[in-house]
């Protein structure tokens, strides 16, 4: 006898689902809806709890730089927060995801990823077999965790020709190295944060005074904030507070509506974190005027993002520096977390930032003073062409009723991306420079930032006004 399908009407009709309390949103209300309808008439059993949890956290992914973690990933982020002030397990690559796929924009000097010959601007096309088209941030990370002593398999592609390539690297301990500094020609002094950790004033200010007391005074300095994804906010206050002194605007916060304006100044305690345990790191120096005296220059690029490019804009607004490089990539937003129920977590955006002078950086960046490429023979369209902010769809929060600012740029800077990718033009010249040349003789944008220090002319580029967003309109900070 053939079977055949119930016709509607032959299923029994489902009671209507209990009223949800009036403060509920209305799709709180149908979610509830649904998921009571599925408890009781699904054909099988429903993980409801692994049902509503997906939906949290697909939901909240559809903002920009928010994220939902549930108990066990919150414990995992505090865990991995603790590994990377302390060491991790890992090979030592910093990679971003772009709209043709996962790229790596650095490798770390002496750890596994460098010492199998993974190189910046690889793009990873699978790891452990395991294909990576199309994953989210979340799950990148946790391919990529292991135990020390095992290896972890990257498939790359290289190059205009996408030479696929295999490599091994077992992962290290791999610590972290956020500020360094050392003598170069006697009295100069080339520094680094390559990020901005919370301890990132202390260890910054320490690494300095230990390269000051190893030779003549020093009478120039070059701050070194490329391939910065940022960090805490305070820090960066904490930095702009070192090299620009007391009672000076570091940032404003704009949030929600533009209702509260928050303005952050150079003095304690707009810059105090948890690790200094309420002492300032920068009060032994008040009398030390060298730190706001020396001259200074900033190195930035395409990879200065959030509190490092918030920092450089602070110190040339302020008059305290001069910017050298490419324009910083313009996440000019601010996320804080906070903790829910039950050992759940949520991060946000909260506001958004405007430099001191008054304009915004998100998606605009921040142009430097002198624009010079990573190398000498850099290709200079391939190196503008970076992924930035202003290659998003629309830049995160912008007003949705407003034209849209970056529209024509944008398209523009796709046009030609698509055209060399079908003329096939080889990437080498337009990546970063590889970390470990970062300080070196083969530092292009180092050699003319000595130059700037000493007084010598800088030979620097122009920037084709069509791959570049226009002026932001700027405000009073202050009002």
């Amino acid at each position: 006898m053939p079977v055949t399908s119930p016709s509607a009407a032959s299923v029994p009709a489902a009671q209507p689902p209990s009223l949800c309390p009036p403060d509920w949103e209305p799709q709180l209300c149908e979610l509830k809806a649904a998921v009571e309808v599925l408890k009781k008439q699904h054909l099988t059993d429903v993980d409801i709890g692994a049902l509503l949890d997906a939906a949290t956290h697909d939901g909240i992914k559809t903002l920009p730089y928010a994220r939902f973690f549930n108990a066990k990933e919150e414990q995992e982020r505090r865990d991995d927060e603790r590994r990377a002030r302390d060491g991790t397990p890992g090979i030592g690559i910093v990679f971003e995801t772009r709209p043709d796929g996962l790229h790596i924009i650095d490798v770390i000097p002496d750890a596994p990823a460098e010492k199998a010959g993974v190189r910046p601007d690889d793009l990873v096309v699978a790891m452990n077999d395991r294909s990576v088209v199309g994953i989210d941030s979340g799950e990148l990370l946790k391919l990529a965790k292991g135990d020390a002593g095992v290896p972890l398999k990257l498939t790359v592609q290289r190059g205009a020709k996408h030479e696929v390539l295999t490599f091994a690297p077992v992962r290290a301990i791999v610590k972290p190295h956020p500020a360094i500094a050392k003598r170069l020609d006697g009295d100069l002094l080339y520094t680094r944060l390559s990020s901005f950790p919370e301890p990132a004033v202390g260890d910054y200010v320490d690494a300095v005074q230990a390269a000051r007391r190893a030779g003549p005074p020093v009478k120039g300095l070059i701050l070194d904030l490329r391939i910065n994804g940022g960090g805490a906010l305070n820090a960066a206050i904490g930095i702009t507070a070192l090299f620009a002194g007391r009672d000076r605007t570091a940032m404003v916060t704009v949030e929600r509506g533009d209702a509260h304006r928050r303005r952050y100044t150079t003095n304690w305690p707009d810059y105090e974190l948890p690790v200094m345990h309420g002492q300032d790191p920068l009060a032994p120096l008040q009398a030390d005027d060298w730190w706001r005296t020396v001259p200074l220059v900033v190195l930035v690029d395409g990879q200065s993002a959030s509190a490092a490019e918030a920092t450089a804009a602070a110190l040339k607004d302020l008059g305290r520096a001069k910017l050298l490089g490419m324009p910083t990539y313009g996440k000019g937003l601010a996320q804080t977390g906070v903790d829910l129920i039950d050992g759940t977590r949520l991060n946000f955006t909260y506001a958004r930032n405007l430099r001191p002078n008054g304009c915004p950086m998100d998606g605009y960046g921040v142009v430097p003073d002198w624009l010079v490429p990573p190398r000498r023979d850099s290709d200079v369209d391939g190196v503008l062409l970076w992924y930035r902010e202003v290659d998003l769809a629309r830049a995160p929060y912008a007003d949705r009723l407003a034209p849209d600012p970056f529209a024509q740029v944008r398209k523009a800077r796709q046009k030609l991306r698509d055209a060399r990718v079908r003329a096939k033009v080889d990437t080498a010249r337009s990546t970063a420079l590889p970390q470990r040349a970062f300080g070196t003789a083969a530092d292009w944008q180092l050699q003319q930032a000595l130059a700037a220090l000493a007084g010598r002319p800088v030979r620097t580029i122009d920037a084709p006004a069509q791959l570049m967003p226009a002026q932001p309109v700027c405000e009073r900070a202050d009002r």
